[in-house]
């Protein structure tokens, strides 16, 4: 069976987290992505860690493994005429062209979104970059801690009285992708019906501000400004993530109604009106075993769940049960699981066909086969260093 998007080529200038993500949801699902490096200018995520086995090198990054599985690198330098050049030829193969550079950078290659589209009307373009194509901070460089505080989401995260925190991981960069997923496919649609191509330009700070809408209604129906307010949650007997026996081990614990109240007391023998009722399930739950506890809890109908460590995740019989982690041979890093998608295809399944490619790796192979070039100019080309 084939992937839904089998046949489709992506030309995949993305770098960091917002774009690979996105395309990776190509790749996953039977497109041909080819991704577009060079050696002085790789993907910045290569260059960060967790490396395998803590020994740092360009092929080995857990973080780029996990958003590129199922593609090809290309090495090609963007910086001389012939390198270009040959982008400007991929563009007449692409289905997709995506990038989520600040704003300009194309263009300083000679490779303007007037140009992709005139070298190919049919391209769906993508640029997606952290606050959009124009107003007063379009041309500002940015990455995902700055889009988050954009958005307010760390203004909302923390305690009442403490300074704002900030959350592990950039939040835009988790959004947007989803959104340009969304953009993405009905241009395809589109462009189906007909025969157009379309130029997509997504600001990552919007799409996150979109997921603060509650907040933002409180704030202009009410005249309440939304404040932190840690684990706790209106409108809830009990919100909160509360030790279990053993170190650094956690249950996160929500109780919305009397009758969930009153079988979280039966479940751990507890007094149905204590002083303070957080503190006093806590004093409970510090000499459980966390798994066992969440057992007994959801048996009892409260909604609960242990705070899952990576190395938990792994293990986690539900993940394993429903195919979320694909073991993928790497050439230096060797066999790895990878984080497959959430979502079920029931007739278009989808497959990762190969783990995160080394730098350069497909170069040879994507000159023969999309552009047609023979050994001789290949050969040509990268002593030149146009091919890296």
């Amino acid at each position: 069976m084939s992937g839904i998007f089998d046949g489709l080529h992506v030309l995949d200038f993305t770098w960091a987290a917002a774009g690979p993500i996105l395309t990776k949801q190509f790749s996953d699902n039977g497109a041909d992505v080819v991704k577009i490096e060079s050696r002085s200018h790789p993907d910045s995520v290569r260059l960060g860690g967790p490396f395998f086995e803590a020994k740092p090198g360009i092929n080995r990054s857990g973080f780029f493994a996990d958003f590129n599985s199922s593609k090809k690198s290309v090495a090609i330098d963007l910086g001389s005429t012939e390198g270009r050049d040959l982008v400007r030829r991929m563009v007449t193969w692409a289905d997709v062209v995506a990038d989520n550079f600040r704003p300009g950078v194309l263009e300083r290659w000679g490779l303007g979104h007037d140009l992709l589209a005139e070298l190919n009307p049919r391209a769906i373009l993508l640029s997606s970059s952290l606050y959009g194509e124009d107003g007063p901070c379009a041309s500002l460089a940015g990455f995902g801690a700055q889009g988050a505080a954009s958005a307010g989401i760390h203004g909302l995260t923390g305690w009442p009285d403490l300074p704002p925190a900030l959350p592990k991981g950039a939040y835009t960069d988790s959004v947007s992708p989803r959104y340009s997923m969304a953009a993405v496919t009905a241009a395809l649609i589109h462009r189906e019906r007909t025969g157009l191509g379309q130029r997509i330009e997504l600001s990552q700070v919007e799409t996150t501000v979109g997921i603060l809408a509650g907040q933002l209604l409180e704030w202009q129906l009410t005249g309440r400004e939304p404040r932190r307010s840690g684990n706790r949650q209106p409108g809830r007997r009990l919100h909160a993530v509360l030790p279990c026996a053993g170190e650094d081990n956690w249950i996160a614990v929500e109780v919305r109604t009397d009758a969930e109240w009153r079988s979280l007391c039966e479940a751990l023998n507890l007094d149905e009106a204590p002083e303070d009722a957080e503190q006093a399930v806590a004093a409970v739950t510090a000499g459980l075993d966390r798994f066992a506890l969440m057992d007994r809890l959801q048996a009892a109908g409260v909604p609960s769940g242990v705070v899952l460590r990576g190395s938990d995740l792994l293990a986690d019989p539900r993940l394993r049960a429903r195919g979320h982690f694909w073991a993928l041979p790497h050439a230096e890093m060797g066999t790895l699981d990878y984080n497959g998608p959430a979502y079920r295809f029931e007739r278009t399944p989808s497959e990762l066909t190969s783990a995160a490619p080394l730098l350069g790796e497909h170069t040879d192979e994507v000159m023969r086969d999309v552009l047609g070039l023979d050994d001789t100019e290949i050969t040509r080309l990268r002593e030149a260093g146009v091919l890296q």
